[in-house]
């Protein structure tokens, strides 16, 4: 399985470190791409991390899944990514996995990917949110996208990716791994 994170300054940190390390837990290739090109991207509290390429030179069509972490300021970096939307509509008409997190499905929302779907989103973040039913659930799946609601849902989204991805099996042998509730 391999992912490919959508990486701007002002992630929220545990959005992305939390599903980065479950997902290689559990076999997963992952590949960091910045949206800005820049060789580093910084979060929302200063983690500064190195992309493995620039989002523009990426070749999107050997990945199965994509994902967006959330953090107010690197979405409104997504959202105004063309870059970033003709990917998630890419992945989106070849039914890949779509996984977007915190304010990161107002992403999606823009692009217009969540108007037949369930989803859910940071509270607050619902105001801008176009779906067709909108929850306050933790972790939702609806078809090929999976949304959450904030830092603290980022294990329960990375397990449950997990389990979409490779299997329940495996989602519950990595929560075994890392002493998870």
């Amino acid at each position: 399985m391999q992912i490919l994170f959508l990486m701007a300054d002002g992630f929220e940190e545990t959005e992305f470190v939390t599903p980065f390390d479950y997902f290689q837990r559990a076999g997963f290739s992952v590949t960091l791409a910045s949206v800005s090109g820049e060789s580093f991207v910084t979060g929302k509290l200063g983690l500064k991390i190195a992309a493995d390429l620039a989002l523009k030179s990426t070749d999107i069509a050997k990945f199965d899944a994509v994902f967006l972490p959330g953090g107010g300021p690197g979405v409104q970096h997504l959202k105004a990514s063309a870059d970033v939307e003709r990917v998630v509509c890419d992945f989106n008409d070849q039914n890949k996995w779509i996984l977007a997190i915190c304010a990161a499905p107002l992403v999606l929302s823009k692009a217009g990917l969540l108007v037949d779907r369930t989803a859910t989103c940071f509270p607050g973040c619902e105001v801008e949110l176009v779906c067709n039913k909108f929850v306050e659930d933790r972790v939702v799946v609806d078809g090929n996208i999976i949304t959450s609601r904030g830092a603290g849902t980022a294990e329960e989204f990375a397990f449950e990716c997990i389990a979409q991805l490779g299997g329940r099996e495996l989602s519950e042998k990595i929560r075994q791994q890392v002493v998870a509730r």
